[in-house]
């Protein structure tokens, strides 16, 4: 017996650490420690449990009904409690973790405690043709009754990690992280079915023992039946936490892509109309051009005929202004018209929004050679550069006085083409750990911040990547495709 003893102990140490991995890998994916430069901080939350279990077995080891509940909500608030003082991240996100955590694991022990039904069922079996025949006689009844009842808390526990494991990984699969240590309104919506387990093993827990004349009966002895009923409400429970957070997981990815959609196509229709705007200013600037050249032709053969020799100043005059006229042109010249078109409406956009902005693009080049489709190439200037404008927009409120500028270079490296849009900025920025970009400082995140994806989307459909890279003031978008 004390070996049947010491066996359920080291059963129950091994159930106690598996918990631990299970918490640690679990809240390891929604929320970061505040103190993560400490060594193995992230096995904290699995040590932490570990210690909550124990000291929960020591202070309720009563199996009355309330003392059952009362375990239970101990282990809840202790936990709770952690969450908070330990990770990083808003009071719904730690609600939801502690919640989740503690449903998963009591559907998952409801869920493995029916089958003892079947290692009870052996016991009685082995008791009722072993009491009067060899094994009683040789004193191995209680061996092999000890023996069946550890390998059935085996096999339940067994069950129970498997379960917990299984759904654990499920939902941290679905999980599309747009910022780690958050979660909004909608955690009530994944909360509702964990709630629903955490209420029903608070009931089961309440109704597992009844005193009939006063002697303690379990639930199960005084309806069978349950041995099949609470498994199967358990794991219904269980895929209904799982489907409920894959699917409200699943709506908000589609309703990032709709917004994605939604700013390339507004991207597509500002393009579309620099592209108009631009023709036409091309189209004037070359009539224009054409016909003050004309013009200073007759005048300057005029000019000479009548001041022949007899005043030079008026002469020097009219030809300073025909190189004038052939000066007349776009601003900016980058060897692509969708290029030059974009770009100029985003100076020209930067120059009425932030007063006094330098803006030079005298280094940004496109050949031939770059193999960029321009409705590509209109994605990345358009959302590089409007990224540029807001920076300095935002530093300008901070800042009056402080320098606004916007440059855009390209140039080669080996079989790379660059192109770098730097700007000044409030020496202000966050970086996503998962993404390397930079966290949007807007309200609703959810809309912005989706340019650099789609920057990056652009970029790697030509073998290539982007940076983002901060020194002090500046703020440089390096975009990498291949040449």
């Amino acid at each position: 017996m004390r070996m049947a003893e010491y066996i359920m102990r080291m059963l129950s140490i091994l159930l106690y650490l598996f918990e631990g991995y299970c918490i640690q890998f679990f809240f390891g994916r929604f929320a970061e420690p505040k103190m993560r430069r400490l060594r193995n901080a992230q096995w904290t939350a699995g040590i932490v449990w570990i210690l909550i279990r124990i000291v929960s077995g020591a202070l309720f080891r009563e199996t009355d009904s309330v003392t059952l509940v009362a375990g239970l909500i101990f282990n809840t608030v202790v936990l709770f409690i952690f969450c908070v003082g330990w990770y990083k991240g808003n009071i719904l996100l730690k609600i939801f973790l502690t919640i989740q955590f503690i449903s998963l694991r009591e559907l998952a022990v409801w869920a493995g405690y029916s089958f003892l039904y079947i290692g009870n069922s052996l016991m009685d079996f082995l008791i009722q043709h072993g009491a009067g025949g060899s094994l009683a006689s040789a004193g191995y009844l209680p061996v092999a009754a000890g023996v069946l009842a550890c390998i059935s808390v085996a096999f339940v526990e067994a069950i129970e990690c498997v379960l917990l494991f299984v759904f654990i990984k499920k939902i941290v699969k679905s999980y599309h992280c747009r910022e780690k240590g958050r979660m909004d309104k909608e955690v009530v919506l994944y909360l509702l079915p964990a709630v629903a387990g955490v209420l029903v093993a608070v009931l089961v827990r309440l109704l597992m023992i009844a005193v009939t004349d006063g002697v303690p009966v379990l639930l199960y002895d005084r309806h069978p039946a349950l041995y099949l009923i609470i498994p199967m409400i358990a794991l219904v429970l269980l895929g209904a936490i799982v489907f409920s957070f894959r699917i409200y997981q699943d709506m908000a990815a589609l309703q990032e892509e709709r917004a994605e959609k939604i700013i390339l196509e507004n991207q597509i229709t500002q393009m579309q109309s620099s592209m108009v705007e631009m023709e036409h200013l091309y189209d004037g600037i070359r009539s224009v051009k054409h016909d003050m050249k004309n013009h200073m032709a007759v005048l300057q053969n005029l000019i000479r005929k009548r001041y022949s020799g007899e005043d030079e100043e008026i002469r020097q005059y009219f030809e300073d202004m025909c190189q004038s006229v052939e000066q007349l042109d776009s601003r900016v010249h980058t060897g692509n018209a969708v290029s030059d078109a974009v770009v100029g409406s985003k100076f020209r956009y930067a120059a009425k929004k932030v007063k006094g902005i330098r803006l030079d693009a005298k280094g940004f080049m496109l050949s031939d050679a770059v193999t960029i489709k321009a409705y590509d190439m209109g994605i990345i200037l358009n959302n590089g550069l409007d990224n540029a404008i807001e920076a300095c927009m935002r530093m300008r409120e901070k800042q009056p006085d402080a320098e606004a500028y916007i440059t855009i270079r390209s140039f080669r490296a080996k079989n790379m083409f660059f192109i770098e849009i730097e700007n000044s900025f409030d020496g202000t920025a966050l970086f996503d750990k998962d993404s390397g970009l930079p966290i949007s400082t807007k309200e609703d995140k959810e809309v912005h911040g989706i340019g650099l994806k789609n920057i990056r989307k652009c970029a790697v459909k030509y073998g290539g990547d982007l940076d983002c890279i901060v020194k002090g003031s500046r703020f440089i978008l390096s975009v990498m495709v291949k040449n």
